[in-house]
């Protein structure tokens, strides 16, 4: 059984008395746009949208909600922007403004740009925004609720993680009314019967930004303040009403984020953890992606490099509880290419020995799932790869005849995508020994006896009137 499959059932037996009655279960994921999303992220993405669409299959009533975090304060800036944005670390993201005209601030400049990615794979996603919940007051509660049980929730960071909070802490930053920097305040007073905060704007509270020094009073509610993201990660739970969500395993550890949040959202707002689909990093090179340390491939560029049924397929192939090794500039690709053909050829019916999992991966990856995929020729990858660099031979008349008969319309268009692809591969990471040359003129070579003799062989074998001339027979 595929891995998404045992993952429902799970599902189904949780939530029996909600799937009884018809009630959509609620399935979240997010992203804090602080720089360009990284394609680990995508990992998280493709399982949550899978998991939609296998429910949909079994007529199961969902919705996958992708919220995009414009909230979280600038806390970091990637090298292109740091001279003209610096002014602006420690503020919410969404008042920083874009660089580029196109995008309504910075943090959409990021946005938009997961939108495009992630759009041609096809998932079930709905995309929403972390500050106008704040702003309609939906946090409101949630927000009193923290302030009020300051003390059990420093008692829960101590017992779960052994790094506690000083007494002095509040679980609330609010938005600084002279600087509007939201990374750098300290609320240091709740007072329950005005339902204000006392708050402080420190320069020195954070290494990444400076505060302005300010001290004042404000009302915390509708947007004028955030709670830190662990407090606030359980309270996203009760506001959107989440049924599942799952996170990498660095969230999941135990002692981590995730089991943060599950108490206090459990002990302090009154909400069951949501249920978890741990998953691995994705690695490149063998190191796990990071944006904010600058390191790893961006979702765009990596899916630039396959088509939408290989970026879902990379995604899914193997369990969410083990790590995905992706090398652009290795074997990775074509290896992937290779394994879609094998895997298309189990669900066909082509391979000796069909297997059933094999058969049901290659359904899961087809952009109009659970729609049957249609049962395509495609000229396999290295294949391809070497007929592009050879400038006497046309595509198609060599695609017509490794397939035995003309190619159809549909035919033609996956392979002409398939050879966008490899081009693709070809001029950014292919390694050289993929790489072919037909040489203008005879190389000169010293050969020994050995070599000779062979090719007076390799020569006679050619020359025998009986030899069709077929590339398959000479092979």
């Amino acid at each position: 059984m595929v891995w998404v499959d045992r993952v429902i059932e799970e599902i189904q037996e949780r939530f029996a008395q909600e799937i009884a009655a018809k009630k959509p279960l609620l399935i979240r994921d997010e992203k804090t746009l602080s720089g360009r999303v990284h394609v680990g992220s995508l990992r998280g993405i493709v399982i949550h949208g899978l998991v939609a669409q296998v429910m949909a299959e079994k007529g199961i009533a969902s919705r996958f909600l992708f919220e995009l975090n414009e909230f979280d304060p600038m806390d970091g800036l990637p090298a292109a922007y740091e001279q003209t944005h610096k002014v602006h670390m420690g503020k919410p993201l969404f008042t920083v403004p874009s660089p580029d005209p196109r995008h309504e601030n910075y943090p959409m400049v990021f946005g938009d740009e997961l939108k495009s990615t992630v759009a041609p794979m096809r998932l079930p996603i709905e995309w929403t925004f972390l500050r106008p919940l704040y702003t309609a007051g939906k946090f409101n509660e949630l927000i009193t609720l923290a302030l009020e049980n300051a003390s059990k929730i420093r008692a829960i960071y101590e017992e779960v993680s052994g790094g506690g909070k000083p007494n002095d802490w509040y679980p609330l930053q609010v938005i600084c009314e002279r600087c509007g920097k939201v990374g750098t305040t300290q609320v240091t007073a709740w007072h329950p019967e005005t339902m204000l905060v006392s708050y402080a704007c420190k320069p020195h509270l954070v290494e990444w930004a400076e505060g302005c020094g300010h001290e004042g009073m404000i009302n915390p509610f509708d947007g004028r303040a955030k709670l830190p993201w662990k407090v606030e990660w359980a309270a996203k739970w009760k506001v959107y009403g989440v049924h599942i969500e799952g996170c990498g395993k660095d969230h999941s550890a135990a002692g981590g984020s995730r089991s943060i949040a599950a108490r206090i959202s459990e002990e302090i707002f009154g909400y069951p953890n949501p249920f978890d689909i741990p998953y691995e990093f994705l690695n490149i090179g063998g190191k796990k992606m990071s944006s904010s340390k600058g390191r790893g491939a961006a979702a765009k560029d990596i899916a630039d490099l396959l088509p939408a049924t290989l970026l879902k397929l990379l995604m899914i192939r193997l369990m969410p509880n083990r790590p995905i090794d992706f090398d652009p500039e290795g074997k990775t690709i074509p290896n992937l290419f290779d394994e879609y053909d094998r895997l298309s050829d189990h669900h066909f019916k082509r391979h000796k020995e069909p297997n059933a999992d094999f058969a049901r991966t290659f359904a899961l990856t087809q952009l109009d799932f659970p729609h049957p995929p249609e049962d395509l020729w495609q000229m396999r990858f290295t294949t391809l790869s070497f007929v592009l660099q050879m400038p006497h031979l046309d595509l198609l008349e060599e695609a017509t005849k490794l397939k035995g008969s003309p190619l159809s319309s549909k035919e033609q268009k996956v392979l002409e995508e398939r050879a966008h692809y490899v081009r693709q591969w070809l001029k950014e990471c292919a390694p050289l020994e993929y790489h072919y040359t037909i040489l203008e003129g005879t190389p000169s070579l010293t050969l020994d006896d050995e070599q000779k003799k062979g090719l007076r062989e390799v020569s006679l074998a050619l020359a025998d009137e009986k030899l069709s001339w077929e590339g398959s027979k000479i092979h």
